[in-house]
């Protein structure tokens, strides 16, 4: 299981350009992989109604590959925006991972103090995204929530550290969500960004 541990403040805002194009090269791909199938069926569509002719089928070939990709690239942006804007709000890290269908992250009350604990939870079952929100022993909660406007659901958990102040955030997609921008992609991301946001969470800060 990967752990996110993130320097405070440094989400989102200070994600390297490197960083960024790697999350849009997977988001295009991403965006690819769902247009594919209609792709496919409008140029079948078109060479059946233009008629089986070598200018059919080369035109069809060469301009259509390059409107979808345009198509794919410009839906892959608006994702990245999305993330981007959603971690920048919420503090947490933005990388490529963030597309990944589960997500765990160690993020800190603020501030920590006395009785922090059951005010992360109060929060949490009080927001109209959760739901099923179910205790698991003292130092645990699960949950589901919705990222989304429909319906559909993320598994969640949180597992609480009372000395050191962390909350352990796991968050897992299991119902095939649109995600961002349609992408199928980023819903268990966007659900951190949410939780964060809703109980008053932040990114914990790195250490070793």
């Amino acid at each position: 299981m990967r752990v996110n541990r993130s320097v405070r403040g440094g989400a989102g805002r200070g994600v390297s350009l490197m960083g960024l194009v790697k999350l849009l090269m997977a988001c295009w791909r991403a965006a690819a992989a769902k247009c594919v199938p209609l792709a496919l069926t409008m140029m079948f569509i078109d060479l059946v109604n233009d008629g089986l002719t070598w200018d059919s089928v080369s035109g069809e070939l060469v301009f259509n590959p390059l409107i979808w990709g345009i198509l794919t690239f410009a839906t892959a942006a608006v994702g990245v925006r999305s993330l981007r804007r959603r971690a920048g709000v919420a503090g947490i890290p933005l990388s490529v991972e963030a597309l990944d269908d589960r997500q765990t992250h160690v993020l800190r009350p603020v501030p920590v103090s006395d009785g922090w604990q059951g005010r992360v939870r109060e929060k949490l079952a009080a927001s109209e995204r959760a739901f099923l929100v179910a205790e698991k022993g003292h130092e645990e909660v699960h949950f589901r929530w919705r990222p989304g406007r429909g319906k559909q659901s993320v598994w969640g958990s949180m597992s609480f550290d009372a000395p050191s102040g962390d909350v352990v955030l796991d968050v897992r997609d299991g119902e095939g969500l649109l995600g961002v921008a349609g992408l199928g992609k980023g819903s268990s991301f966007a659900a951190v960004c949410q939780i964060a946001g809703a109980t008053g969470l932040e990114s914990g800060t790195a250490r070793g």
